[in-house]
């Protein structure tokens, strides 16, 4: 079964860590009252505990090539591997830690 699970956040142009179920993905976000609401698809019930780490930061659209923007760089995440979603005039960058190796071995090709 795939669930939808609704999180509103409170996130700026810092790192936010918020959880959500395992193995979630992010399907889509609003605004309401200012504030911006997050949509994830995962599997399991609705009672599955939100209990795996995400990290959310808001930034400014990246410019034009060679334009001269006169501020400091936009449209870089800072972590790599983060994955960027538009969000109106803005990108929501979302990043998911890689999983940790089990003890002894390695992790599995993704």
């Amino acid at each position: 079964m795939t669930t939808i699970f609704r999180l509103q956040v409170d996130v700026g142009s810092e790192w936010t860590d918020i959880l959500v179920p395992k193995d979630s993905e992010l399907i889509w976000t609003s605004t309401e009252f200012g504030r911006l609401v997050t949509y994830w698809s995962h599997p399991g019930e609705t009672t599955t505990t939100a209990d795996e780490l995400r990290k959310l930061r808001i930034d400014s659209l990246p410019l034009a090539p060679g334009a001269d923007s006169g501020n400091t760089v936009r449209g870089v995440s800072g972590l790599p591997g983060a994955v960027a979603y538009m969000k109106n005039d803005r990108l929501l960058w979302v990043y998911r830690q890689p999983a940790e190796p089990p003890a002894g071995g390695t992790a599995a090709a993704e």
